[in-house]
């Protein structure tokens, strides 16, 4: 298994005799906010409709003459496509490359179905599933007969495309509503953190599943017949399955503890070397501002040399009049006769002289604590750079440290543990048949005519156990506790994820017992944290994450919220994921602006709602016709 994303261009909306309507998309984060009944929602909600949700797209005012949508995407193996689908619903198109605004020739796309299908792979599901590496899995849908169907693009979606529907319900992020899927959903999670799916599990056959309600003696023997026959296709020694399941779980236990003491390792290392770094980038960016403020300097220290030879001429010049008997005044030209001796004119040279004395000196200050503050600048430069000397000589080792804890050692030793946990569920699934066997035996030498006990055997010897290892559940446990300390998040410690409800417990609460605020920003944690437990692992995954509206507390803080109202955690909040998500993609909708040093440097958008002012919203404003007077 491997991490492969898939990544998002565009999304357009076309119709007959109408401009298109576009968002664009960029590596990194992506965010978008503004007025609400802007068309925000209608985005989100239309970016899942182009990845196989719905029928058809919701009725909204705005879309009116628009027909068409067409989804711009980049796979994990860097081509490019585009999806066209009609906004009623139906196929897509796959064209190849990116449709900049060109009608397309239906005639060159290749038609994919709206629906998953197993049996073909002329579908957007298969087709998705193929980018990612996991089409044809197989995921379990039913623990009573072990029933399995196969994975669908759907299921993975409902984990990376968030609406403001979902975000805030108090139900497990993994369940969609439908009691039916819980099942195939916990199964998808499972394939998410593990890259195993369930095909090892086996499923009861069709004439089994028929006979829970048949009561004719002779079902054990049918049941005890298949069971042996499918165990005859796992091993030909079954009594010491035991012992093999000892062994696996024995070298499973001491590969764990190697890798957990080389992936601790790795963990600290690279957060030491993120640390080390973002001094480095502070000190960079100190040094950037010290050469500007340099520059800036230098040339005010030359227009004050400027000045200060200016007024020393002009001190100069006024001393020599001073002192120099002319009968002309050097300044307004009258002759002797015409000067008034007892006044003073406009023109006194003393008070000039004087008053250019004076300036000189000020200036002379001025330059002198200016040349002050640039030998503290260039000093505190000089230091800077013996500092960055240093951390790049640490960055350096770091990096080797971190090359050097992925090393073959580490890769196989991850090969080998995934290998064994293969293999132990192989050797479990025969250990059930075994078990089956065994006890289908004795019911049939105990009380095989009992018609009680034959749809009591049938329903327990069919039966599955979902199986996640804690320490998988833990790691990623650790994983969301880790973003809602980023967050400053009040009292996150500690997280852990129950198994029986199948959500996290956070500080002590349960996560869905909380406010709407609270469950949607912990729903974001966790969506947030699968995409980086999978990075971290090289577990499959979409490769992108879409949240509407994840800091509901802000705009309605209500009830437990209230614990988070006034806080930092909306500014940690963007600060992390713009240092977080990295080549990723992260798109976040909301009503308010993230913080102005946040904005520029991500893309972003604003639906103003002010039709003088920016973009209107997703489509262009259409001026209402006015009504004909009426007589």
């Amino acid at each position: 298994m491997s991490f492969n994303g898939i990544s998002l261009r565009f999304i357009r909306f076309r119709g007959p005799k109408k401009p298109d309507a576009e968002f664009k998309f960029a590596p990194g984060l992506n965010v978008l906010w503004g007025a609400s009944d802007t068309g925000k929602t209608f985005l989100v909600e239309a970016i899942d409709f182009m990845l196989g949700a719905g029928d058809q797209l919701k009725d909204i005012p705005e879309r009116q003459g628009y027909d068409s949508v067409e989804l711009g995407l980049t796979t994990p193996a860097k081509k490019d496509y585009t999806l066209v689908r009609s906004m009623q619903g139906g196929s897509f198109l796959r064209f190849e490359g990116l449709l900049n605004g060109v009608k397309p020739d239906l005639k060159t796309g290749v038609k994919l179905a709206g629906s998953h299908s197993s049996s073909n792979d002329k579908n957007l599901s298969r087709w998705l599933l193929q980018q990612l590496g996991l089409d044809k899995k197989e995921i379990l849908y039913s623990v009573q007969t072990g029933q399995r169907k196969s994975l669908g693009f759907r299921g993975l979606a409902h984990l990376c495309v968030i609406t403001a529907q979902d975000i805030s319900k108090p139900t497990s992020p993994l369940e969609g509503g439908q009691v039916i899927e819980k099942t195939r959903e916990y199964g998808i999670f499972k394939l998410v953190l593990t890259g195993l799916d369930d095909t090892s599990v086996v499923e009861a056959p069709k004439a089994l599943k028929a006979l829970q309600e048949s009561v004719e003696p002779e079902v054990l023997k049918q049941m005890l017949a298949y069971y042996e026959a499918e165990l005859a296709k796992h091993t030909e020694q079954p009594e010491e399955l035991e012992a093999t399941d000892k062994k696996i779980q024995d070298r499973l236990d001491e590969v764990q503890k190697s890798l957990g003491a080389m992936e601790s390792q790795l963990s600290e290392t690279t957060t030491a070397r993120r640390e080390v770094y973002e001094k480095y980038k502070s000190l960079m960016a100190r040094d950037n501002e010290i050469g500007e403020l340099q520059a800036r300097f230098k040339l005010l220290d030359e227009q004050y040399t400027t000045d200060l030879k200016r007024l020393m001429a002009i001190e100069e010049s006024g001393q020599y009049f001073i002192l120099l008997t002319i009968n002309k005044c050097p300044l307004c030209g009258a002759t002797s006769e015409h000067q008034k001796t007892d006044t003073e004119c406009d023109g006194n040279v003393a008070a000039v002289t004087t008053a250019a004395a004076a300036e000189i000196a000020k200036i002379r200050l001025l330059q002198k604590e200016l040349r002050d503050t640039v030998a503290v600048l260039t000093k505190e430069h000089d230091s800077n750079g013996v500092e960055r000397t240093r951390l790049e000589k640490d960055l350096r080792q770091l990096q080797k440290n971190v090359d050097a804890a992925l090393s073959p050692e580490f890769t196989q030793a991850r090969k080998t543990y995934s290998d064994l946990v293969e293999q132990r569920s192989t050797v479990r699934a025969a250990l059930s048949l075994y078990k089956r066997v065994t006890e289908t035996k004795e019911k049939i030498s105990t009380n095989g005519s009992s018609k009680k006990a034959v749809k009591e055997a049938v329903e327990e010897d069919s039966a599955v156990a979902q199986y996640l290892p804690k320490s998988t559940l833990d790691e990623f446990s650790a994983v969301v506790q880790s973003i809602l300390e980023a967050w400053h998040f009040p009292n996150p410690a500690p997280t852990y994820f129950d198994e029986a409800k199948r959500d996290l417990v956070i500080g002590g609460k349960p996560r869905g017992s909380r406010g709407r605020g609270l469950c949607a920003i912990t729903h974001s944690a966790f969506t947030i944290g699968l995409l980086d437990y999978c990075r971290q692992n090289e577990m499959p995954h979409p490769g992108f994450v879409i949240l509407d509206s994840p800091l509901l507390a802000y705009k309605e803080p209500q009830g437990d919220d209230e614990e988070i109202a006034g806080t930092d955690l909306k500014e940690r909040f963007y600060e992390h994921l713009l240092k977080f998500i990295g080549a990723q993609q992260l798109f976040i909708v909301e009503n308010t602006e993230p913080p102005a040093d946040i904005l520029k440097q991500i893309n972003h958008e604003t639906f103003t709602g002010n039709p003088n002012e920016g973009r209107y919203g997703l489509f262009p404003l259409v001026a209402k016709r006015a009504h004909p007077a009426k007589n």
